[in-house]
This record gives structure tokens, C-alpha cells and sequence, in this order.
């Protein structure tokens, strides 16, 4: 009896164990359940929170539009809905003060300076100036009714690096002038004899059209000219506060207008000098382009801050292409089609900072007349000052010409570096000037110098 006593009591004790333990995993699991669902369900909240995409007053936009075809200033009020808003910009006032200075001291028939943070978004200078009236007109920095000219070669060398079999050191051969496009120079030659080759960086950086059209030909198609285009932003409103500013590129039918659309060669693609400094900056942001932000804060009337402070991004080539059109940007400045400009430039500045950019030029547009363009980035290499700016100058020259879209950038590099985000610069003195034969573009002038063909 004894023994089943004990047995007994041992059964007892290994149910009662077990029922403990059954009840324990029990709540522990529902109460773990519990937390973990509202663990997540915050996770879920933060999630919608950081994703929900800010939205504009109902009618901002239109009466944004309204302000920017009738009147030439920037508003910093606007009645929208029987409600007046306070509009407050991300200009920075000295430097727009000085680019305006720069603007009345040239007196170009027409000129835009746009400067945009690379690392924010933010747009701290555009300015908008008519030299023959002598006054200030946002307007022509908004508008998208300016051809984009060379420019364009920024979209079509992306595409041909990252999606075809072209490379900086391919070769091209060309004959007749590389500003001209003409259907003769897009043929094979028979004979070669005046043929000439130039790298695909070379052409780059001198802008040359016929090598530009001929890779274009050979190596893609409008169609996938135009994706990458709306990849650095063409055929949508580029910023959130303006849903009418939109750059355009449009398809077209046959080789001829493929050379002409990879090259700039045409008046049909259309661009804003906001878009411009866009574009370089993708570049300058390792392919990433980062949406221009010119409205930093709409207060209603209660004092509210109802348009938050954010940029959107998105990526438009990868960092390994964006590396590689740094380093032709670069020799735009050294030694292409911009090196008589930044000639000019403090060396100081040259050791310190990472200028790159692209030149471009064309008659036609609103308001007609010759089209003098330049986009660049100009970025610290001390990483501590962060990604830097990038630059578009545009002059519109109706019948002569007053000063050089890149003089007119360098300037402005030059005055932000220095009164803006200061760099430490060693001033040379006039013994210590390097000579011609030792300067970084006389190097890189004998590595990339165009070779004429033996017959």
C-alpha cells in the first residue's frame, strides 16, 4: 500500500507540474503575443508616419501659378482658400544678394543664376535678371521654355556608360567641325584620311556633336534616351511647390533625330535653369537625385507650420556611373570647353574643392536669342563641409555677347566658398605659380589630346 501511496503521489505532483508549466507557456506566450502586437503595431505607426508623403494646400499650386505669371518678385504671401499663408523661401540672402550684384555689374540681355544645396535639396539662390530693363524677374528661372542645348549630354553619356558597351577611353572617329551635325559626318568614311578620333571623355568635354550622335546611333535608342532623361527628372514637375515647372524631352523617328536629341542639337527639348543645377547634382550625390526645395515653410494664420521641410529622392544612375561622369565633368573644367573660365579661378580653390560641369550652347527659346548655359557642382574634398552645391548659369545673348556663363559660375563658387561655407585656401604668391608645363590640365591635356588618323 505504501509503494501505491507514493506512486500515487508522485503522479499527483508530475500532472501538477505539468499543468503549472501548460498555464505558464500559456499566458507568458499571449502576454508575449500581447507585446509583440503592440510592438508592432507602433513599428507600423512610425512607419506610416515617416512614409506619409506632405501634402500641399489645396490650391497652393494654382494660385502659386497665378503669382508667377503676373508679377516678377517672389510673394511672400498668398491668398489661398480666403486664407492668406505665409510663404518663407530657402534663399540665402547674401548669396542672392551677391549673385544679383554680379548680374547688374555684366548687364546680359538675359541671365538665371540658380545655386541648390546638394546635401538638402535646398535651392539658396535663384535669381532671374533682364539687363535691358534693368530688373529682377523670377520668371525666367521658373520657366521651362529654354532649349537644353549640350546640356543634354549629361542624360545621353549616363545612358551609353551604364547601359551600353561604351566606356570613357572608347573611341570615336569624326570628321568636319564637332560643333557642326550634319548628316555627312554620321556616315562610316570610305576614305580616312581626314578623319579625326577622340575618346568618349574628350568628346565630352569638349562637347563634340558628332561623336555624341554616332554613339547615340550605334549604341541605344530614343526610347531609352528618354527613360534616362526621366530619371534625372524630364517630363515631370521637378519641384513639389510647381506642378506646371516641367522640363520636356520628347521621341523621335529616325537616326538623324536620335544624333540630334543625344547631342542637344535641337530646340525640342526644353529645360529649366532650376533643372539644370539638377542635374548636376546628381551627379555630385553619386547618382541620387534629390528633389529642389525653394518653399522652406507655408504658416497659416494660427502661427502653424503646415508644409514640413523635407526632399524626396530617388536614385537616377548607379554610384558607379555617377564616378565615372565625375571625373568627365572634371576635365570640362581643366580641359574643355569651361578651362578658359576656371583658368581664372584662385588655385587655392582648385586644390580644395571637386569642381566638375558641362557647357552648352544654342540659338533659340523664350525669350529668343543665343543660349550660353553652364551646370556644375563644386564640392569640398574635406568631407566635414559637406556635399557642396551645384551651379546653373544661363545668359540668353540677343545680339552680342557680355560674359561667359562659367565666368560668371566661378564667381559664384568662388564668393560661396569664401563668405558662405569658408574652405581653408592657400594663396599662392606670384613666385610660387606653377608653370604651364607642371599644371594638373597641361597633364591631363597630354593624356587626352585629339589624335588625327594616319591615312
Amino acid at each position: 500500500m505504501d509503494k501505491f501511496k507514493t506512486k500515487s503521489q508522485a503522479n499527483r505532483k508530475f500532472v501538477l507540474i505539468t499543468a503549472s508549466l501548460g498555464i505558464g507557456l500559456f499566458f507568458g506566450g499571449t502576454v508575449f503575443n500581447i507585446c509583440q502586437g503592440k510592438f508592432n503595431q507602433k513599428l507600423n505607426a512610425a512607419e506610416q508616419k515617416d512614409g506619409v508623403v506632405p501634402q500641399l494646400p489645396v490650391g497652393f499650386k494654382e494660385t502659386m501659378e497665378k503669382s508667377f505669371l503676373q508679377g516678377s518678385e517672389w510673394p511672400d504671401q498668398l491668398r489661398v482658400n480666403n486664407q492668406m499663408l505665409k510663404v518663407e523661401y530657402t534663399f540665402n540672402d547674401n548669396l542672392t544678394n551677391y549673385a544679383k550684384n554680379l548680374l547688374k555689374q555684366y548687364r546680359s540681355d538675359y541671365t538665371t543664376i540658380t545655386v541648390i544645396d546638394n546635401e538638402t535639396g535646398k535651392v539658396l539662390a535663384a535669381v532671374g535678371y533682364e539687363g535691358r530693363s534693368n530688373r529682377f524677374d523670377k520668371n525666367l528661372v521658373l520657366s521651362n521654355t529654354h532649349p537644353s542645348a549640350s546640356l543634354i549630354k549629361i542624360v545621353t553619356t549616363a545612358e551609353l556608360l551604364q547601359n551600353t558597351a561604351v566606356k570613357k577611353e572608347t573611341m570615336f572617329d569624326f570628321r568636319g567641325r564637332s560643333t557642326t551635325l550634319f548628316k555627312y559626318q554620321l556616315n562610316d568614311s570610305k576614305n580616312n584620311r581626314w578623319d579625326k578620333s577622340q575618346t568618349f571623355e574628350t568628346a565630352f568635354a569638349k562637347s563634340n556633336n558628332v561623336i555624341f550622335g554616332k554613339a547615340a546611333i550605334k549604341n541605344t535608342t530614343a526610347e531609352n534616351l528618354v527613360k534616362m532623361a526621366e530619371g534625372f527628372g524630364f517630363n515631370q514637375p521637378i519641384l513639389k511647390e510647381f506642378s506646371f515647372l516641367k522640363s520636356e524631352i520628347r521621341p523621335v523617328k529616325d537616326d538623324f533625330g536620335l544624333a540630334e536629341l543625344a547631342s542637344g542639337y535641337n530646340v525640342d527639348t526644353v529645360i529649366s535653369p532650376i533643372h539644370a543645377a539638377a542635374m548636376a547634382s546628381v551627379v555630385a550625390n553619386d547618382g541620387v537625385l534629390r528633389t529642389p526645395k525653394l518653399i522652406s515653410r507655408i504658416i497659416d494664420p494660427t502661427g502653424n507650420n503646415i508644409w514640413p521641410d523635407t526632399a524626396s529622392e530617388r536614385r537616377a544612375i548607379s554610384p558607379e556611373t555617377s564616378k565615372e561622369m565625375h571625373e568627365m565633368m572634371a576635365m570640362t573644367i581643366e580641359d574643355g570647353t569651361a578651362r578658359r573660365s576656371f583658368r581664372k579661378m584662385n588655385r587655392g580653390f582648385m586644390d580644395v574643392l571637386d569642381i566638375g560641369g558641362k557647357t552648352g550652347s544654342i540659338t533659340g527659346g523664350t525669350p529668343f536669342g543665343k543660349r550660353d548655359w553652364f551646370a556644375a557642382y563644386a564640392i569640398p574634398r574635406e568631407k566635414t563641409k559637406g556635399k557642396g552645391i551645384s551651379i546653373s548659369v544661363m545668359n540668353v545673348n540677343v545680339k552680342k555677347w557680355h560674359v561667359k556663363s562659367s565666368m560668371l559660375a566661378k564667381n559664384i563658387i568662388e564668393y560661396y566658398y569664401k563668405n558662405i561655407n569658408p574652405v581653408a585656401v592657400n594663396v599662392p604668391t606670384s613666385d610660387s605659380k606653377r608653370a604651364p608645363s607642371e599644371s594638373r590640365s597641361y597633364r591631363k591635356k597630354r593624356r587626352h589630346r585629339s589624335h588625327k588618323r594616319s591615312a
